[in-house]
């Protein structure tokens, strides 16, 4: 017994062995290095014929735990650090400047003016005149006739026939129609609603809306609706009141047929004659007068202005500067230098240390602690069912007749 499971055992491992050097020979090809290095030199392992096969696969399902990754909220605890604004007391030292009036002793030049005379010696140029004679040249017009020729154009008049158009104007009758409105009776019938109603006399209360009948002796007053009847009262069915006769329209409304002619506007084509004025153009024969202007030489006379020179004496006052010395006295104001003495008041910035005390806002780090919610992932077991590929053993010594996949043996 222990021989036969050895044997199964062994032909199982073989077969699986087979099966998946087939596999990975179908699914890969052949081997990659064949163009390089040829192709290669497999042993041909042949299986052992025993009586139990390799056969097809077979599933199972298993169940086996996983872990699945899951998100949670967890609420944790953090301290953070917060400033915080505190208000607090802080001495301050101020200098202040304070005012104070000084008197102060100062020396200085000051310029103070002076008055003196002195006499100066200056030239002045004083024009002379005096008469001089000189010589110019003068142009003296005159005039000279000339005798010349010109071309001069003269107007030749002659008579030239030429045909003239014009325009005679004459009538044409033509024949037209034109739109004529005309008003033409129609006979049209309507149906009238007439009141054929009739007066009736009716009795009825006094005039107004609301009957006052006269007080019983019971004490009691017997009200009447407006064109009511007269009744008495219950306790006192003698009292009545007295009624008054009115005259009414009696309404009766009835429709008849009745004919009634209206105007109509009509539009009619009425032939017209009228008269059209047209232009015929006519050539008329006319003598025109034209005008030639000929060139003809002729002499004529003209008279040339022209100058001579001629030589002419005149005096001519020429004046001349001549220099000459004169003496005047003046009077100028200099500024002289001098030393003054003097007290001014100055004033002069005290520096003071005051101290203050001053309200600040100041920033302090306070510790706090508060809980904020944090996602956590977190790996949770689960069982699922997973299907397993299992390899069934064949009982029958033949095995293309126990699984038709299994290869038989040789």
């Amino acid at each position: 017994m222990s021989k036969i499971s050895t044997i199964s055992v062994s032909a199982v491992a073989f077969a699986l062995l087979i099966a998946g050097e087939n596999a990975r020979t179908f699914a890969h090809g052949p081997d990659r290095c064949e163009p390089k290095c040829g192709p290669v030199v497999r042993p041909i392992l042949k299986p052992l014929c025993a009586p139990v096969p390799v056969c097809g696969p077979e599933l199972r399902t298993e169940k086996r735990t996983i872990l699945v990754p899951e998100v949670k909220t967890e609420c944790r605890t953090i301290s953070k650090t917060v400033l915080r604004e505190k208000e607090c007391d802080r001495e301050v030292t101020v200098l202040k400047h304070v005012p104070e009036t000084v008197e102060r002793t100062r020396t200085c030049t000051v310029l103070e003016p002076q008055t003196r005379s002195r006499e100066e010696t200056y030239t002045i140029m004083k024009p002379v005149t005096k008469y001089v004679e000189e010589s110019y040249t003068v142009d003296v017009p005159y005039c000279e006739m000339r005798t010349g020729t010109r071309t001069v154009s003269k107007p030749v008049y002659r008579d030239v026939e030429r045909k003239v158009p014009f325009s005679v104007p004459y009538c044409e009758k033509k024949i037209g129609t034109r739109t004529v409105h005309r008003t033409v009776p129609v006979t049209r019938t309507r149906i009238v609603t007439v009141d054929m109603g009739y007066w009736e006399t009716r009795t009825a209360c006094a005039p107004c809306k609301t009957c006052t009948c006269s007080p019983c002796p019971c004490g009691r007053v017997k009200r009447h609706p407006v064109c009511g009847p007269a009744k008495p009262c219950v306790a006192c069915a003698p009292v009545a009141v007295v009624a008054c006769e009115k005259r009414v329209w009696v309404p009766k409304l009835v429709q008849k047929e009745e004919t009634y002619t209206v105007n109509k506007q009509e539009c009619i084509e009425v032939p017209y004659e009228y008269e059209v004025k047209r232009c015929r153009t006519e050539y008329r024969t006319e003598i025109e007068k034209v005008c030639e202007m000929v060139p003809t030489q002729e002499t004529y006379q003209y008279e040339v202005k022209l100058t001579r020179k001629e030589t002419r004496t005149r005096t001519v006052p020429v004046q001349k500067l001549v220099p000459e010395q004169r003496t005047r006295t003046v009077c100028e104001t200099i500024m002289v230098p001098r030393q003054k003495t003097e007290k001014y008041q100055e004033t002069v910035c005290r520096t003071v240390a005051e101290k203050q005390i001053r309200k600040e806002t100041v920033r302090v780090p306070v510790r706090e602690t508060r809980e904020i919610q944090v996602p956590v992932r977190q790996l949770v077991p689960k069982t699922v069912d997973v299907t397993v590929a299992v390899a069934p053993v064949c009982v029958t010594p033949t095995c293309s007749k126990c699984v038709p996949s299994c290869r038989p043996c040789k």
